[in-house]
């Protein structure tokens, strides 16, 4: 074990504290739009559920900032071009949000019956509104791993060759409505308070950010319920042994149950990320939307890279 690692163990550092205070932050987050939400119910504001996005936003300026003075590693700062291409993605899911919300909302209409979560305190019921969507999550993420059509659009999320905060919102419109769709059926049959949605909402809207931040930090015991940027770094490795791991969106428990967690003690992070098959892949919104449809052009071009095994084919 390198002995920059050794020494740090033991001992609660400076990067122990960023971490446990950002996670902190994503809690204390969701509280907060909570609260806020229960606020603007009692006026004109009744129906606008604007507490989670409120908080999201505020959540990431402030990822940003810690990200540009505590950068895990600066050959991942993020160019012009490559926030421009995950903004477009961040409209996109927007918008794919709303269309899998509305095909969904007569089927909510329609039940009869839910699992009665809203009985539950608050805070209950947000935690198993995230293990749930989690096991749910967890599950599909590792199926678009091993089966070849669904990697094909999850390679999208793939294309990174750096990680940042922004880019958590890089995925292929399908995968994104089938994702919003899974996850919105989910709730609708937990039978959550608004309370709950909305705290549940804001955990969801925060930790994706955090996830994929370039921010040094030290996860320690966090890795144990959370699934960490310290874990999902791993998951973005172009070493597939590595990549095929910690699929959890927020928390690391379903990986512990799975047998699919990944966190090597002798090293802190892969030493590239990307598609390790494909170093000549799309880059941009309208090329990577076109690539599931294009993957016969894709690997044609990156033949001398290309290969296949038993775990993957494509």
């Amino acid at each position: 074990m390198p002995a920059s690692i050794r020494r740090r163990r033991g001992r609660f550092t400076r990067d122990d504290a960023v971490s446990w205070g950002l996670h902190g932050l994503v809690v204390a987050g969701a509280a907060a739009a909570v609260a806020v939400d229960r606020r603007l119910r009692r006026g004109r504001f009744a129906e606008a559920r604007v507490a989670a996005p409120a908080a999201a936003v505020a959540f990431y300026g402030l990822i940003w900032a810690v990200e540009s003075r505590r950068p895990a590693r600066e050959d991942w700062q993020v160019d012009a071009a490559e926030a421009r291409t995950d903004g477009v993605f961040l409209a996109s899911i927007l918008v794919t949000q709303a269309a899998a919300q509305a095909l969904v909302a007569p089927v909510r209409t329609r039940m009869r019956r839910t699992l009665g979560v809203h009985r539950l305190p608050t805070p209950v019921g947000v935690a198993i509104a995230v293990l749930t969507f989690d096991l749910v999550h967890s599950r599909v993420h590792h199926l678009s791993h091993r089966w070849g059509p669904a990697w094909r659009f999850h390679s999208v999320h793939h294309s990174p060759e750096r990680l940042y905060w922004f880019n958590a919102t890089r995925f292929h419109t399908v995968e994104s409505f089938v994702d919003i769709t899974l996850e919105t059926l989910i709730v609708a049959v937990l039978g959550l308070s608004r309370d709950q949605h909305i705290g549940h909402d804001a955990v969801r809207a925060l930790y994706g950010q955090l996830q994929h931040s370039n921010i040094r930090m030290r996860s320690g015991a966090l890795d144990h319920v959370f699934s960490t940027p310290d874990l999902h770094r791993w998951h973005h490795s172009t070493v597939y042994a590595e990549g095929d791991t910690n699929y959890g969106a927020i928390t690391s428990v379903w990986d512990r149950v799975f047998g699919t967690l990944f966190r090597p003690e002798d090293r802190d992070g892969p030493e590239q990320v990307g598609i390790g098959r494909m170093p000549d892949f799309p880059q941009r919104f309208v090329e990577l939307e076109r690539a599931p449809f294009e993957w016969a052009a894709i690997r044609e071009r990156n033949a001398e890279t290309w290969f296949d095994d038993a775990e993957r084919t494509a």
